[in-house]
C-alpha cells in the first residue's frame, strides 16, 4: 500500500513538472542573482571654480569723465575751470582727459582687484587755485556706484600720487637710503622694503589694509588697499602701469 502511494506521488509530480513547460528549472538562481546583483556605485563630478585676483582696466567706468572738455589746450584756463567746481574739498572732481593735459606723463595700472567696477580721479588744489605737489591726484576704485555706499564697504583702493622731484633723484643715486626711515612719521603703521617688478616699494601694513608706496619719474605714488583686498592684486597694479592718456576704458 505504501508503495502505491509513493508512486502516486511521484507520478502527480512529474505531470505537475511537464505542465510548466520544457525547462522547469531554467529560472532557478536568475531571480537570486537579480537580487544578489553587483552594487551600484554613484559617482559625482566636482567643477573646481576659480575666482580671479584682477580685472583688466579697461572694464573699469570712470566717475568723472562726463566733466569739463574745454581748455584741454590751455593749463592755466583749465586750473581756473576746475577750480570752480570746488564746493569746499579741495579735491576737486576731473576727468581723465583734464588730468593728463595737467600731468601728462602720469601713470595708471592696467589691472585693478576683482570686483572692481568704478574709478573717480581728482585734482588737488590749495586756497590759492593751484595744483598741491602732495598729493597732486588721487584715484579711488570701487565695487559699486561711487558714493552710493560706505567708502570701507565700496571703496576697495586709493591711489594718491606726489609730485617728489627731490626724493626721486635722490634715489636714483647709487648707494641710495631706501630703508624705513623715510616713511618713519608713519608710526601707525609697519614698514617693509623690499622689491616688485624690479622696482623699490616701502609696504606700509596697517589694521584696516596695505599701502604700497613706489617712485616713477618725478612722481611718488601711494596705492592703499583694504584689508579684504588680495596683497597679489596689489602687487600688479605696481607691476602694470601704463600711461593714463594711453589707457583704454569703458565710458563712465
Amino acid at each position: 500500500m505504501r508503495n502505491r502511494v509513493r508512486t502516486a506521488a511521484l507520478l502527480v509530480t512529474v505531470l505537475f513538472l511537464t505542465a510548466c513547460g520544457d525547462a522547469p528549472f531554467a529560472s532557478l538562481g536568475r531571480r537570486s542573482s537579480d537580487w544578489i546583483g553587483e552594487p551600484t556605485v554613484v559617482t559625482t563630478t566636482t567643477f573646481v571654480t576659480t575666482v580671479p585676483i584682477v580685472v583688466g582696466a579697461e572694464i573699469l567706468k570712470w566717475y568723472n569723465d562726463g566733466l569739463g572738455g574745454e581748455f584741454l589746450d590751455d593749463p592755466e584756463a583749465l586750473k581756473v575751470a576746475i577750480f570752480a567746481r570746488r564746493g569746499g574739498d579741495l579735491f576737486i572732481q576731473a576727468s581723465r582727459a583734464e588730468i593728463v593735459a595737467l600731468i601728462p606723463e602720469i601713470k595708471f595700472p592696467s589691472s585693478t582687484p576683482y570686483l572692481s567696477e568704478y574709478v573717480t580721479s581728482q585734482l588737488v588744489f590749495d586756497e590759492t587755485g593751484d595744483l598741491e605737489d602732495d598729493p597732486v591726484v588721487a584715484f579711488g576704485i570701487w565695487s559699486s556706484e561711487p558714493y552710493t555706499r560706505s567708502r570701507s564697504v565700496a571703496q576697495m583702493i586709493v591711489m594718491q600720487v606726489s609730485n617728489d622731484a627731490v626724493a626721486a633723484a635722490e634715489l636714483a643715486a647709487p648707494g641710495a637710503d631706501t630703508s624705513c626711515t623715510r616713511f618713519e612719521d608713519r608710526t601707525t603703521s609697519v614698514c617693509v622694503t623690499g622689491t616688485i617688478g624690479g622696482r623699490s616699494v616701502w609696504s606700509l601694513e596697517a589694521s584696516n589694509g596695505n599701502t604700497l608706496i613706489w617712485y616713477d619719474g618725478d612722481h611718488r605714488y601711494e596705492l592703499f588697499g583694504r584689508s579684504y583686498v588680495a596683497p597679489a592684486a596689489l602687487e600688479a597694479m605696481v607691476t602694470d602701469l601704463v600711461p593714463l592718456g594711453e589707457l583704454e576704458a569703458a565710458p563712465g
